[in-house]
């Protein structure tokens, strides 16, 4: 039996859920070989108090003290970059494996971390990071030409979905329901990360390292946000036959990636479509291999926890194997990131009756934008309401054409983007 003492950088919802799961999992890591100590943890405020039945885990604000005592794997559950990035770096460069769910710190720095890690003979893992409940990270980084991702179609909020799901099924305004995401615990009380689509683009720009071999940063990811929605948007896109949920996506080339992140009309065809409440997804099409599904949670401290315990197990078994030379496959090239040409998914509202679709077909097609499909809507409120499809675009092609509808009508419009099948 091999006993792992595991320290704890952070004993906040996350870090004592990690103490927890190794206990309730305790017989069955044993049976892999494996027994679980977690130790320690170093906490800002060693005093303040903690929830009552938290683990016993030793709390030490000193750094210096931490990281004095033997730790065999530090899983870092602080979140942010600073001081995880310090931290992490100094358990790398003393030759100890690191397990972190930080997107943040992996998206912006996880070069660098890995780099350091291949230097010194460990490994940062971080299989928690995106999609935490569902184990498929670590399951293609071992299949390097099934990873060999060209696209990449997800759904990385589980906050976001669950707004948009409820939208849909029970036509609520967007704030109502995200209220009901807080009631349920689901979103922080202050969301924006989540709604305007920030965590959903760190998410990207870790997959796109991880399998486009690219390094894209999260700030030059088109990034949307779902605020603007309203229920008859959802309505529409049921109407159309697909939905519309909050999506991440990203093509990869020799030199560019183009990827958005943000709400789209997803047809009923793909397999997104029927991915609702909190669940997370993501589908692949790579170089050998089309059509890979993988769905489950995305988030939450007890399931983030059981993939940052399986990664301990991981780290531990990878150094024993250390001899067969490290996982990490070297620089990735920086690439350029793109907005992809798409369809577009398009309200119009208007104030003054709608025109007929001859007249607003004519508009557009004098800047070149086509229409696809078009139909009133049936749930709008004050105003007429037109919910249109076009064909594939830019933003700023589709911008140049809907300007002159809302001059001429007086009116206004919202578009998403499309992502077809």
């Amino acid at each position: 039996m091999r006993t792992v003492h595991v320290g704890l950088l952070g004993f906040g919802k996350v870090g004592q859920a990690v103490a927890r799961a190794s206990v309730l999992g305790r017989d069955r890591l044993r049976a892999r070989g494996v027994d679980l100590a977690v130790t320690r943890a170093l906490v800002r405020d060693a005093a303040r108090p903690r929830a009552p039945g938290s683990p016993p885990v030793a709390l030490v604000a000193d750094p210096d003290a931490f990281f004095r005592h033997r730790h065999d794997v530090i899983v870092e559950a602080l979140g942010g970059v600073e001081p995880a990035w310090r931290h992490v770096t100094r358990a790398l460069e003393r030759g100890t494996p690191v397990v972190t769910a930080n997107k943040s710190l992996v998206a912006a720095r996880g070069e660098e971390l890995q780099g350091i890690a291949a230097r010194y003979g460990t490994s940062l893992r971080f299989e928690a990071c995106a999609l935490a409940g569902v184990p498929f990270i670590g399951a293609l980084e071992r299949r390097p030409l099934v990873a060999s991702l060209t696209r990449l179609s997800a759904i990385l909020n589980g906050t976001s979905n669950f707004i948009l799901s409820a939208m849909a099924r029970d036509h609520l305004p967007f704030g109502e329901a995200l209220g009901r995401a807080q009631s349920l615990g689901l979103a922080e009380p202050d969301p924006s990360n989540d709604v305007q689509g920030v965590d959903a683009a760190e998410k990207l720009a870790l997959l796109a390292a991880c399998f486009g071999a690219r390094i894209v940063e999260p700030g030059a990811i088109e990034t949307t946000g779902i605020g603007a929605l309203a229920p008859s948007d959802l309505a529409q896109a049921a109407a159309f036959g697909g939905a519309i949920k909050p999506v991440a996506y990203a093509s990869f080339g020799d030199a560019f990636v183009d990827a958005f992140v943000g709400p789209a009309f997803v047809s009923d065809r793909h397999p997104l479509a029927a991915v609702s409440g909190r669940l997370n997804a993501i589908a692949i099409d790579g170089r050998f291999v089309d059509g890979l599904f993988f769905s489950g949670p995305g988030a939450g401290p007890d399931v983030t926890a059981a993939t940052l315990l399986d990664d301990v197990v991981e780290a531990v078994l990878w150094r024993e194997a250390a001899a067969n030379g490290t996982p990490w496959r070297g620089p990735r090239e920086r690439a350029t990131c793109r907005a992809p040409i798409t369809p577009w998914f398009v309200r119009f509202e208007f104030p003054s009756g709608a025109p007929n679709e001859s007249a607003l077909s004519e508009l557009l097609a004098a800047h070149r934008v086509w229409l696809r499909r078009a139909a009133p809507s049936e749930h709008a409120g004050s105003h007429d309401e037109l919910g249109a499809i076009t064909h594939a675009c830019s933003r700023d092609h589709l911008e140049r054409g809907l300007e002159p509808v809302r001059a001429a009508t007086g009116g206004a419009t919202h578009a998403v983007r499309v992502l077809e099948n």
